[in-house]
């Protein structure tokens, strides 16, 4: 009924009113209500050719809206509109400052003058984009076969929750709705509690694509020269209120996994990053240098030009848990998302569905040149590709290259000093190191205990001036080297030393390594 009314004020409100053709004798016009809530609302009107009295009438479960001839003081007819099957004759007449409605057959209602209070909700598409809308009382009300628009006005006689949808025709996706020109919901389904005159715009972007979606993009492999030329992007907010750049394919293939992810598992994701320009990489890297130095900012910061968010295909999600009276908590922090490997498994079950891959498998560090990262996803664009990746359980690099690494042999040896944790966590630095070797690894081994000596720290602390280092650990490994300016191409390499370190509080750092380091 609320809608039915709604429709009909929004005639009342907005057609043009031309007094023309018909002589007015009816004197009152406005809004007029009794304690029941009833609610009639009478204005002149010229639309579609009719000229007179347009009235709507709301009362109990009725709710309709009619021209009425004059009959003297008085307005009768059917208030049922030619278009709807049935006939509620009433007549309207004066009473004091208000007015009475007579119901043929029914009740007399007596209804004094009202103040509507109003608010105009205007429902629009961006300019660039091609979609539709659609407004209902419930989400299970959004039907966009019965009826979409292109804009659309809603009234209101008070506050009201109504419901907003947008659906993207073909070749465009939707992007966002924005709210008074500011970014409001991801979602392209919104409820929204209305008080106050607003505007609420769908915002649409084509999907047309300029770009090699599998661009290989990794510490050997720098991004296409003509790369952000080609890129189109769109900017979303997230819950965090941080704003997040994304390839636009990307996106909107994001969308459909976040909605897939909420309706049938109750995972609630969120975007925390996606597309970093190489300008912003190179600004990073230029502050860290003048704060800490150029060999610092070359082991802390990623190379401009060689990282794969510049891409915009590279999304690091986060997730939201709901709480028990409904609202959540944003869990966005590395050592808590980890906390959560049931999520994640649920997230990567479904990644290859919509055109992702998981791009940093653990243990393949050596490989990818990063550690284990449940939260970094690559669009690859064909969820055929992404199936075959994601179900042989290979990397990206393999995939491209078509060539599956062989198992790395790792020989932790006997210590008294490092726990298996310990060396894991030394293991994975040298692996994420040697990526940039493009070769093949074949083992690590553990060198020994009598590795960490006080020579050998003083050593590693005169490389690393300042460093603070109490602990030392040293590997050996074997591989077969591949095209490289300091690697004999195809030779196997054995006993290749790799010297770490770390401090009271830190982790373990790659210091050096070679031979005879």
């Amino acid at each position: 009924m609320k809608k039915t009314i709604s429709i009909l004020l929004l005639f009342c409100l907005i057609l043009s009113f031309n007094a023309c053709g018909t002589e007015k004798q009816w004197t009152k016009e406005g809004y007029f209500s009794d304690e029941s809530g009833t609610l009639v609302s009478i204005t002149w009107m010229d639309y579609d050719g009719s000229t007179g009295w347009y009235v709507s009438f709301m009362a109990e479960d009725d709710a309709y809206g009619n021209f009425l001839a004059q009959q003297g003081n008085s307005l009768t007819g059917n208030i049922i509109p030619e278009y709807e099957e049935g006939s509620l004759i009433i007549t309207v007449s004066e009473e004091g400052d208000g007015i009475k409605v007579d119901v043929e057959g029914g009740e007399t209602y007596h209804l004094t003058p009202y103040e509507m209070p109003q608010a105009t909700i205007s429902i629009t598409l961006n300019t660039r984009g091609i979609g539709q809308i659609a407004y209902a009382d419930t989400e299970e009300g959004i039907d966009f076969d019965e009826g979409f628009y292109t804009n659309s006005v809603v009234n209101l006689a008070g506050p009201e929750t109504r419901v907003f949808g947008a659906r993207a025709d073909e070749g465009w996706f939707f992007v966002k709705w924005t709210k008074d020109g500011e970014d409001y919901s991801n979602d392209p389904i919104i409820t929204v509690e209305l008080t106050e005159d607003a505007d609420f715009t769908a915002v649409f972007e084509s999907d047309d694509d300029d770009i090699d979606y599998l661009a290989l993009v990794n510490k050997l492999n720098p991004l296409p020269e003509d790369w952000e030329e080609n890129l189109r992007t769109v900017k979303i907010t997230n819950s965090l209120g941080d704003t997040v750049e994304v390839e636009v394919r990307a996106y909107k293939a994001y969308q459909e996994l976040r909605a897939d992810l909420k309706e049938n598992d109750g995972i609630y994701v969120e975007l925390d990053s996606a597309r970093r320009s190489v300008a912003t990489q190179q600004s990073i890297m230029d502050s860290f240098i003048e704060k800490y130095g150029m060999d610092y900012a070359l082991k802390t910061v990623a190379q401009p030009g060689y990282s794969e968010h510049h891409t915009g295909l590279a999304l690091d999600l986060y997730f939201r848990l709901q709480n028990a009276d409904g609202s959540f908590t944003d869990v966005y922090y590395n050592e808590d998302m980890v906390q959560y490997p049931e999520i994640w498994e649920k997230i990567h079950a479904k990644l290859a569905d919509y055109g992702f891959i998981l791009r940093y498998l653990e243990g393949r560090e050596h490989i990818t040149g990063y550690g284990y990262e449940p939260w970094h996803i690559r669009y690859v664009d064909d969820p055929a590709i992404a199936t075959e990746i994601m179900a042989d359980d290979i990397t990206f690099e393999e995939y491209l290259q078509n060539y599956r690494a062989p198992a790395v042999e790792v020989d932790y040896g006997a210590s008294s000093l490092y726990t298996r944790d310990d060396m894991d966590a030394a293991i994975i630095q040298i692996k994420c190191k040697f990526a940039s070797f493009a070769s093949e690894l074949h083992s690590l081994t553990y060198a020994g205990d009598s590795a960490n000596s006080r020579e050998n720290l003083a050593w590693l602390n005169s490389i690393n001036e300042g460093a603070g280092y109490v602990q030392v650990m040293e590997f050996l490994s074997s591989f077969r080297a591949g095209e490289s300016e300091v690697l004999v191409h195809d030779k196997e390499y054995t006993d290749y030393q790799w010297w770490l370190a770390r401090t009271e509080d830190g982790g373990w750092e790659v210091v050096t390594y070679g031979y005879g380091s």
